[in-house]
């Protein structure tokens, strides 16, 4: 349907829309029905259970781990399959549990909707199911209403809408009926009210001009419901780190079963190596440690307030670039308070304390209003509550002023007068209050024209500076005619009102500066009030300044991607804005999170790499986010952020363990199928030292603290691979210094002609003995255990020894001696494998420290 209608008069919207004063028939109304459809918001399908299920089994390490299951089961390795099987059970039960997220932000978004609606039709005022409603109906709306439906206002009596749900502005809107002659800005459309808003002030009546999905309110809908949940950066790069892992495994297996053939290894033996080649190649532990990872993150970043609600969103937080954030409740505390003072001897910032005329402002100010404050209910407009704050704060006593100076006359505020009068009784005389616009305060005032005009600059410079202004006189007297106008008062002083910026808000961009990360405002506010949020909150708004909605729609896709890395602040934005804005980022290759509290942030908090919500955000926000902060404040994300490098760093160790011992099993049973030596390994010994030996240190892996330098770093690209240039040559440090050792010492024994039994139990024990040490080698992939603290980390200790214990069972319990094929080994067995494993854990180190030494003087070079 048109979206033009504030531009037209309201005769001629009337005509459009084929309706008179007296609303429509009911055979219209059946009419309309049938071409528009019913009054209501349509919600996606949630994803049914089979294809969440399925969803499971896309991963190419978890169809390589299905095949190597498969064809355990075909070779009649029964014990080998279940411990496979039961690492793909184990994955796919976490993996469906972490899914199992309803689509319920559409849902949410339909508690908007008011059940029931007053429209006039056949010239009677009905009151119907709001789902009734149809273009054309004349909808009457009164303070405490929702409206129903998207209407074009014929009548406003000092009437105001609270339209946060849609645009963000903190304060309500005053309306009108004339038309507007430009393209406004959803925010500026003033004869217009929107389906899901609130009227909190006033009367008038509107003719609907859209339903349903038609309406603002279903455009959100629509974005929510189509846009489609992309994948994390961290899921999109294990994804692809699982196909190099897929088709190395493919190339390893094929390789050595083609050697092994030429060598005349009988076709049903190369099945058995294959099969432990494939469980060599696939870290099975790798799949519950990066779930283990991220839940043990998104309990340290519950202990910050900030709520995960999706498991990989954990470690999103902590790759993030670009931080958007809407103002109110963000930035700011999203209530108006009192924060300048001005009297004809003073002006001052608001604090408990204040000189005698400040007070007696502040007290007026409580007298002239209707807004109540209770221990549990605050009601009225947020200016008159933010006046009747600033009084308690200075130790007045509302309660009681009210009943010693009792009201006896008014004159209410209307948006056409600009200012409220009211009458008390005081020790025997009358008082008068006014309060208002400063234009029509100051011209009711005795005073010089001097001092006349320099409180309007005052006030004007107030205004500037982004204030809401108020100006406050009084007079006394035995009574007052209030039909009569004002002259003659005494101008008391200004008060200038804003939502302020949270305390903790100019440190926080700096942190997240120093960490790499830039902070973007996008705001439904007017221009003016975001430029001086945006400099009060230390946000550079830069040469290009603020970029407002209208700029936006004149600007291409490819336009506004190419200026964006320009613009720090969006002013006068609707939700198809804020959407265009994340995305314009995100192809620029940058990590985005959203941060907002409405149903106006929805769809670009879905879009956004991460959405964050507010703890006192809608339902809407919430539903559709990753992650909730639980104190509404944008602090926490500074600390969720560094959790979320700690997630990712801690990721990175455990990828480097689980594929160093991978690799360094692969390279041994190679190795010795290229040097026609028998299989060191078995497949099931393969399988105990991945998921047990070392299980429980890959586990304590996870509860790494975090590096002092976390923050130090800028945030990581999405194109930088998980697996980086310096973990492969940590990996493959560690596999071909754990090999060489192995491989010699496997050849050393087998001319010495061990049993082959007793030969394979000293390489299982070898390989599982290096492991436990070379773990501490991976506590830091930034520095050597030369300049770590080594045992730190109590659970990786305890874990060490377990491990230790588990193994020696293995090697020495009768049961698992059956299980494993491994016999017990001597005293001197164990010298030759902890001297090995030293000596390695040493070279290992001074050659990692090598390599870190000389990025750090390449880089200081570089710079």
């Amino acid at each position: 349907m048109a979206k033009d209608w504030h531009n037209s008069e309201v005769s001629d919207v009337m005509k459009r829309l084929g309706v008179g004063k007296d609303g429509l028939s009911d055979d219209e109304v059946r009419v309309r029905v049938k071409q528009y459809g019913k009054n209501k918001l349509v919600a996606k399908k949630p994803t049914s259970f089979l294809i969440l299920l399925a969803r499971q089994f896309k991963s190419p390490l978890m169809l390589v781990l299905i095949f190597a299951a498969a064809a355990s089961i075909a070779v009649g390795e029964g014990g080998d399959a279940i411990v496979i099987f039961l690492a793909i059970g184990v994955n796919t039960f976490v993996g469906f549990l972490q899914e199992w997220k309803a689509e319920r932000a559409a849902e949410a978004l339909q508690s908007y909707e008011n059940p029931r609606a007053m429209v006039r039709r056949d010239g009677e005022v009905v009151d119907i199911d709001a789902r009734n409603v149809v273009p054309g109906d004349i909808v009457l709306l009164a303070a405490g209403s929702r409206v129903v439906a998207d209407v074009r206002l014929v009548e406003s009596i000092d009437l105001l809408v609270d339209e946060a749900l849609l645009t963000g502005e903190s304060l309500p809107v005053a309306k009108k009926i004339v038309p507007l002659k430009d393209s406004f800005s959803l925010g500026d459309r003033v004869n217009m009210a929107f389906l899901g808003t609130m009227v909190v002030g006033g009367r008038g009546e509107g003719v609907v001009v859209a339903t349903g999905k038609n309406t603002e309110l279903g455009d959100i809908v629509q974005l929510v419901t189509e846009t489609r949940d992309e994948v994390t950066p961290l899921q999109g790069q294990l994804k692809h780190f699982s196909l190099q892992l897929g088709f190395l495994f493919l190339v390893v297996v094929v390789a050595m079963f083609g050697v092994g053939l030429l060598r005349g290894v009988p076709i049903y033996d190369m099945v058995a190596i294959a099969i432990a080649l494939a469980v060599a190649s696939i870290p099975e532990g790798l799949i519950v440690a990066l779930t283990v990872v991220l839940a043990i993150g998104m309990q340290r970043m519950l202990k910050l307030n900030a709520l995960t609600r999706r498991l990989v969103a954990a470690e999103t937080l902590g790759s993030v670039s670009i931080v958007c954030t809407d103002k109110t409740g963000t930035l700011t505390r999203g209530v108006m308070s009192v924060v300048q003072v001005v009297t004809p001897k003073h002006n001052l910032e608001m604090h408990s304390t204040l000189p005698d005329d400040v007070e007696e402002m502040l007290l007026l100010g409580a007298l002239n209003n209707d807004a109540h404050i209770s221990k549990d209910r605050r009601l009225g407009y947020p200016t008159e509550l933010a006046l009747i704050d600033a009084a308690i704060e200075v130790g007045i006593d509302v309660g009681s002023v009210r009943k010693s100076m009792a009201r006896i006359g008014e004159v209410p505020f209307t948006s056409a007068s600009k200012f409220m009068i009211t009458t008390h009784r005081r020790d025997g005389e009358d008082l008068l209050v006014v309060k208002g616009a400063p234009e029509r305060v100051l011209e009711m005032c005795e005073m010089d024209e001097g001092a006349r005009q320099q409180a309007w600059e005052t006030a004007e410079r107030m205004m500037q500076q982004g204030l809401r202004v108020l100006a406050i006189a009084t007079d006394s007297g035995s009574s007052f005619d209030l039909d009569e106008p004002v002259q003659g008062a005494r101008y008391v002083g200004l008060v200038g009102l804003k939502d302020p910026l949270r305390e903790s808000v100019k440190g926080t961009v700096k942190q997240l500066v120093s960490a790499g990360i830039r902070l973007v405002l996008i705001t439904g506010d007017h221009p003016d009030t975001a430029k001086s949020i945006a400099t009060n909150a230390g946000i550079d708004v830069g040469d290009h300044g603020i970029v407002t909605g209208k700029d936006l729609d004149d600007m291409s896709d490819g336009e506004l991607q190419s200026r964006i890395a320009l613009i720090s602040v969006f002013a006068r934005v609707n939700p198809r804005h804020k959407v265009r804005i994340v995305q314009a980022w995100k192809g620029r290759d940058e990590v985005v999170a959203m941060v907002g509290d409405g149903v106006n942030d929805a769809a670009a908090m879905k879009v956004a790499d991460i959405g964050v919500a507010l703890g006192s955000g809608t339902d809407v926000a919430q539903q559709t986010s990753d992650m909730v902060l639980l104190d509404n404040n944008l602090s926490t994300i500074v600390s969720a952020v560094r959790e979320g490098r700690i997630i990712f760093d801690n990721i990175r160790k455990v990828i480097v363990y689980l594929l160093a011992d991978s690799f360094s099993e692969i390279i041994l049973i190679g190795g010795a199928i290229a040097l026609g030596l028998p299989l060191p390994l078995l497949a099931v010994q393969i399988l105990w030292i991945n998921l047990v030996t070392d299980g429980f240190p890959h586990l304590a892996l996870t509860m790494e603290p975090g590096e002092g330098d976390v923050m130090s770093y800028p945030p990581r690209k999405k194109s930088e691979p998980v697996v980086s240039g310096e973990m492969k040559m940590l990996i493959f440090l560690i596999g071909i210094v754990t090999d060489i050792g192995l491989l010699l010492l496997f050849w050393v024994l087998i001319g010495r002609e061990y049993d082959i039994a007793h030969l394979r139990t000293i390489m299982f024990s070898a390989l599982a003995i290096d492991s436990l040490f070379y773990v501490y080698a991976v506590k830091s992939l930034r520095h050597s255990i030369f300049r770590t603290k080594l045992f730190q980390n109590k659970w990786l200790n305890i874990a060490v020894v377990a491990g230790i214990l588990l193994q020696l069972s293995a090697i020495y319990a009768p049961p698992l001696q059956e299980l494993f094929s491994t016999v017990s080994l001597q005293f001197y067995d164990w010298i030759i494998l902890i001297v090995l494993s030293l000596i390695k854990l040493v070279v290992i180190e001074v050659s990692k420290e090598g390599v870190m030494l000389f990025k750090r003087k390449r880089y200081v070079a570089s710079n």
